[in-house]
């Protein structure tokens, strides 16, 4: 992963440009940015800050893409003085530019690479730029309180898992769960603590996601997860994990103690055109409404799961 230029220098470095600050040039420093432009990932953006920087699936990189058909380790950004290289890892699907599959190549502000159903591209922020740019993206996808997906930005990305398992007739699961008898915590705490349950809640939920899952906040005290490529056994046992994590979970608020229970909907499918996403979440969500009226802190499997 080395240019064939000897002449390079291989310190990664910021590139001067200028701006007009009240009539006067004063020169700012710009950093590179690799720039989501389409996909799973889409409105990200995500600081080069090492000479070399990995992309792909796995947790284990420096940048990770959860679009399932890039590779786990799929290419490398190498940040020379004022250029940026890319080289392909051998990736099952490759890397495009223009059409062209390419293996190592000097990229410009212009070009578009092309990497499973992401599209992305280098650009060079100032710091300022590039929070602002931040701060955009968290408030059209992300939700205010617990720092997760928003319902919107779920359902437009599951829409796209969803095609992808029809195409490949994969499993698709849903998980719904719901804080129990959140009401009185509100009203017997305070909705600052509800709030506190929240965001606490969502942080135990999303260190159990894989990269590829999904996970937000559905609406209330109701959250979603989807889960590709998981059996039905799988999916109960790793749901059923979660609930006995949250039950035993020391809740606190103002050094006060809450005790928090959850209800959880499972519903998996092997999607066919027979399916929808509405009707599988809907499965999930009537899963949960079981749980509950069957007396809370419990887990219910749709029994219009695996067809």
């Amino acid at each position: 992963m080395t240019s064939s230029n000897s002449d390079t220098s291989l310190a990664p470095s910021p590139t001067l440009v200028t701006e007009t600050i009240e009539g006067s040039t004063s020169p700012r420093i710009a950093e590179p940015y690799l720039v989501i432009l389409s996909g799973h990932e889409r409105g990200k953006h995500f600081k080069l800050k090492k000479q070399q920087n990995i992309f792909g699936r796995s947790e284990e990189v420096d940048i990770v893409i959860s679009d399932p058909k890039i590779s786990r380790t799929h290419g490398v950004f190498t940040v020379y003085q004022g250029h940026i290289l890319f080289e392909d890892l051998q990736s099952t699907n490759g890397t495009f530019l223009g059409g062209e599959r390419i293996v190592k190549r000097w990229l410009g502000s212009l070009d578009r690479l092309s990497a499973g159903d992401t599209t992305m591209r280098i650009d060079y922020k100032c710091p300022t730029e590039a929070q602002s740019e931040q701060a955009l993206y968290q408030a059209a996808y992300t939700d205010a309180l617990t720092g997760i997906l928003n319902r919107g930005a779920f359902m437009q990305r599951a829409f796209e898992e969803f095609s992808l398992c029809l195409r490949n007739s994969h499993n698709l699961t849903i998980v719904m769960c719901d804080v129990d008898f959140f009401k009185n915590i509100n009203d017997n705490h305070g909705h600052l603590a509800g709030d506190a349950i929240l965001k606490e809640l969502a942080n135990i939920l999303n260190r159990e996601m894989r990269c590829t899952d999904l996970l937000a906040r559905y609406g209330g005290e109701e959250f979603i997860m989807l889960l590709r490529e998981t059996t039905e056994t799988d999916a109960v046992a790793w749901a059923e994990r979660i609930r006995q994590t949250v039950m035993q979970h020391q809740f606190t608020y103002q050094g006060q103690s809450i005790p928090t229970t959850i209800s959880m909907g499972v519903c998996t499918r092997r999607v066919t055109s027979s399916d929808s996403l509405p009707i599988v979440i809907k499965l999930a969500d009537d899963a949960l409404y079981a749980a509950k009226q069957n007396g809370r802190n419990r887990l219910e499997v749709s029994c219009f799961g695996m067809s």
